[in-house]
């Protein structure tokens, strides 16, 4: 049986390419991104590349939180493994 670990090496394991959550509130609130976003370019259609470069620079100021939580996540679930097998 191949572990966890070697399975998330070799890219078995891609957290991060699961879609996106089919809830409600995810619905929702993508639906208010792009109404949004419509209303906006209604008001400043002059202002198309400037809102094209503000939520590309979101988007990847996301991304990097996102990799900063996993990896804080990932320590913290080793640390609470260490401490189980340690811990009498």
């Amino acid at each position: 049986m191949k572990s966890m670990i070697e399975s998330l090496y070799n890219g078995e394991i891609c957290p991060c390419e699961k879609p996106a959550p089919n809830t409600a509130r995810f619905r929702e609130n993508r639906a208010t991104i792009c109404s949004t976003e419509e209303k906006l370019l209604e008001q400043f259609p002059k202002c198309k590349d400037l809102l094209n470069e503000y939520t590309d620079a979101l988007c990847i100021e996301a991304q990097l939180e996102s990799k900063a939580d996993f990896v804080r996540g990932f320590r913290l679930g080793a640390l609470i493994a260490l401490e189980v097998m340690t811990t009498e």
